[in-house]
């Protein structure tokens, strides 16, 4: 039997037809328990989605839809060409994109370690078509990313300064709060003082905000560091931390073997 309370109105007792007690038996109270918990999953997939949506909404003002060009596009796990020496590397590509959803920070959670992915080899070896891959596989689940070469990043900022309607810091803030930044051939960039803080701006970040970056080289860090130090001070202060960070937040893929471009 459940009960209802009325409540007096006047010299009359008013009984209304809804909010009887809870039952209070284990089977209604672990019922209660489990709507309440599937009604606060639906409100934040809800939050999450409008935050998403709202995310690309500013990437494709800003920068364009995922800054990708049409080569980066056509690169998925399905037109990748397995072979002896990259399927190692594009398995641990596929369970990257296949569990990114574990991989974001969530709030009362435990840090979530390297949740990047620093992929390295010879040109030609597979490493931006992985990359790509991740980013598309993504991308089609409708998760904001941002792929681009480290060259055009950099340039898509400089363009800023001639525009009116958008600013530096807003350029800034979609590469360092996106759920996924892919920055292909870091290291090919010009080695100036500006290329370089801006670079270390970006990705610490990500660092701080523990969210997951994957890029793509054809240096090792100690070469990588040389690559990224200006030439005019020759200071690598900067260059250095820079790779610290990354190498914090990335586990490793490594792809060897012949240049599919020289076949």
């Amino acid at each position: 039997m459940r009960y209802h309370k009325g409540f007096k109105f006047g010299d009359r007792i008013i009984w209304p037809p809804y909010g009887a007690e809870r039952c209070t038996c284990p089977q209604a109270v672990k019922a209660y328990e489990e709507e309440k918990a599937a009604k606060a999953a639906e409100e934040e997939a809800n939050r999450k989605a409008e935050a998403e949506r709202k995310m690309r909404e500013r990437i494709n003002r800003i920068i364009g839809e995922s800054g990708m060009g049409d080569r980066f596009l056509r690169r998925t796990f399905e037109t990748f060409q397995l072979t002896d020496d990259n399927r190692r590397a594009a398995a641990a590509a596929r369970r990257y994109a296949d569990s990114f959803d574990t991989l974001l920070p969530r709030p009362g959670a435990p840090e979530p370690g390297r949740n990047g992915l620093f992929i390295a080899g010879p040109p030609g070896t597979g490493k931006t078509h992985l990359a790509a891959a991740i980013a598309n596989h993504l991308i089609a689940q409708g998760r904001p990313v941002v792929c681009m070469t480290m060259i055009d990043l950099l340039e898509r900022i400089k363009r800023t300064f001639s525009k009116r309607d958008t600013d530096e810091g807003s350029v800034l803030k979609i590469y360092k709060t996106v759920p996924l930044l892919v920055i292909d051939d870091i290291g090919k960039e010009p080695p100036t003082e500006w290329a370089i803080s801006t670079v270390y701006n970006i990705i610490n970040g990500r660092y701080e905000a523990y969210l997951p970056t994957i890029v793509t080289t054809n240096y090792d860090t100690e070469a990588l560091i040389e690559r990224m130090t200006p030439r005019e001070t020759r200071d690598d202060m900067t260059a250095r931390a820079t790779i610290d960070r990354l190498m914090e937040m990335c586990r490793a893929i490594t792809l060897t073997g012949q240049s599919w471009r020289q076949r």
